[in-house]
């Protein structure tokens, strides 16, 4: 169960670094259209990008939970018949809030870092 769960963890940082570079790239686009010409143009971009991806991933914890009475009739169910492997993998599916939550707050905090580092490198 410890590598089901490593292997998890794993893929939700690879998704968080995927996004991370995406917003990345997309931040390099507008700011060469725009012809951004400070550093800290740039830096302000990524800060405000990391807050949004921050409360993106927060507020679809908000938004699952207003269904959490009827996603526990539901699925609680089929967890008798899981391994605990398979509840590891069940929680870190796309259906999962948590997911999201991790991915948002992981792509948030890497974004505004990448801000930090741009002014004080650039």
């Amino acid at each position: 169960m410890k590598r089901r769960v490593m292997i998890a963890m794993i893929k939700l940082c690879g998704e968080a670094v995927l996004l991370t570079i995406l917003v990345g790239i997309l931040i390099g686009i507008i700011g060469n259209l725009n012809q951004w010409d400070t550093s800290l143009k740039y830096s302000n971009a990524f800060f405000i990008a990391g807050c949004l991806a921050i409360i993106a991933g927060t507020s679809s914890r908000l938004a699952a939970g207003q269904e959490v009475s009827l996603y526990q009739r539901l699925h609680t169910e089929s967890f008798r018949d899981m391994s605990p492997g398979e509840q590891a993998d069940f929680i870190v599916e796309a259906s999962s809030s948590v997911r999201l939550i991790i991915v948002g707050v992981l792509s948030g905090i890497w974004l505004i870092l990448i801000a930090a580092l741009v002014t004080k490198l650039f």
